[in-house]
């Protein structure tokens, strides 16, 4: 499976080189731009894996822009630095995770490192979603609480009987125990949950 990348470069001539590097190695570019601004439209447009950022870029060194998107966004960052500058870059980045290749690059070792920012692309993607995943189902519980509390004090139940009385609701009616939950928000205390 190829891994859909985001190139950022303002070098035209280099562009050709870097896409072979990544084509080499099952990397598909699915997009090249120049500057910052753009990468990051694309990125908030477009799910990539991986971005590359071949500093400098049109308006920076690109460390702003590395940051950004490893911070906002679950794919991997590399940043192709020049090698007497590649040090000082990968200081600024690495609490952010985003990788340093120095420039002219080594295919032996940028091979490997492009193996290593799938590896941790594709674990931190994974942690994301049971992230995502987690949120959701507490948020869930924590509406179905408070309909509870209000069955509770409206019509004097105990936690046990309201939370039987939202499961049986929701097998009657065919619902989920979030929307009998919201409906019950909704009729006891006018609030509307989305």
């Amino acid at each position: 499976m190829k891994n859909n990348t985001l190139l950022v470069s303002r070098l035209t001539s280099s562009v050709n080189i870097i896409k072979a590097l990544l084509e080499e190695n099952s990397y598909e570019v699915g997009a090249v731009v120049s500057d910052t601004q753009s990468a990051k439209d694309f990125a908030n447009d477009t799910v990539f894996d991986t971005v590359v950022i071949n500093s400098p870029i049109a308006d920076s060194d690109g460390v702003e822009l590395a940051i950004s998107l490893s911070t906002d966004t679950v794919c991997g960052v590399i940043i192709l630095a020049a090698a007497e500058k590649a040090a000082f870059i990968g200081q600024k980045v690495s609490d952010y995770g985003v990788v340093v290749v120095p420039k002219p690059i080594n295919k032996m070792l940028f091979k490997q490192l492009l193996g290593v920012v799938r590896a941790a692309q594709k674990r931190y993607a994974g942690i994301s979603k049971e992230n995502l995943r987690l949120r959701s189902s507490l948020e869930e519980t924590k509406i179905i609480n408070r309909a509870k509390f209000l069955l509770m004090q409206h019509l004097s139940l105990s936690e046990e009987r309201a939370h039987k009385y939202i499961e049986k609701q929701a097998m009657d009616m065919r619902l989920s125990k979030l929307e009998v939950a919201k409906q019950i928000l909704k009729t006891y205390s006018g609030r509307t949950i989305n």
